[in-house]
């Protein structure tokens, strides 16, 4: 199992979708645009600013965290799936919201209750819980904005909605503090400021690079399979 984490827009899809042609391994998206319940759910809660994130954060995250929960009893029976979201992901992004008043205690526990309860469900045989590898984007907050902007959905724009910016600066700041103190599975911080492997070959082989010889050195890739793969890169 390889999660992908990173704030808003930091490349998380882009690089799922790389790594796992090159692993031809399972991958599950989010997939905000082709999924009805997600999109409308997404709307609601960035219509009108901190108000309609207060009104409509705890039960978008119900809707995220049930989405994820259905991936990942998939995901669990495949190996080196590869997913850009998680829960891991949705309990940073349903914590900044309660941390800044946008889902209530009451509501908050309500959440953590079901994503316990979740956990544990898939918790075991022939999964332990945890990721194989999580993967870290680290990004600068400014870049991450441009690349929300430049991806075009209206409900994300800032021009409509200017507080977004500050919305969009304390996710980002949430994942950092996340990442900077997450020690359960092993964490691999890929530097968007120096990579871009979406536009750059050169950088996207040392991306993937980076990646499969961290999976070999955890005995989920063989050495024998890592070089198949890098030979078919070349």
């Amino acid at each position: 199992m390889i999660y992908i984490m990173g704030t808003i827009a930091a490349g998380k899809t882009s690089l799922a979708k790389i790594l796992a042609e090159d692993l031809q391994s399972p991958v599950y998206y989010e997939d905000v645009e082709n999924n009805g319940l997600i999109l409308n759910m997404l709307e609601k809660f960035y219509s009108s600013g901190r108000k309609s994130r207060k009104s409509n954060g705890a039960i978008l995250q119900i809707a995220f965290l049930t989405f994820r929960y259905q991936q990942l009893r998939q995901a669990i029976t495949q190996q080196n799936a590869v997913m850009d979201s998680s829960l891991e992901s949705d309990f940073v992004m349903a914590s900044q919201l309660h941390d800044h008043g946008e889902i209530d205690e009451e509501d908050f526990n309500v959440y953590v209750t079901l994503s316990q309860e979740m956990q544990a469900n898939v918790n075991g045989i022939p999964w332990n819980g945890l990721s194989d590898l999580v993967i870290y984007l680290k990004i600068d907050a400014d870049h991450a904005i441009n690349e929300i902007q430049k991806r075009g959905r209206e409900m994300e724009n800032t021009t409509r909605e200017p507080g977004l910016t500050d919305y969009y600066q304390r996710v980002h700041h949430a994942y950092e503090n996340w990442a900077n103190g997450y020690h359960p599975a092993i964490l691999l911080t890929i530097d968007r400021e120096r990579y871009d492997y979406v536009k750059n070959a050169e950088d996207r082989n040392d991306v993937l690079d980076l990646i499969e010889t961290k999976l070999k050195d955890l005995g989920k890739l063989s050495p024998k399979t890592l070089e198949k793969i890098k030979q078919k890169r070349k």
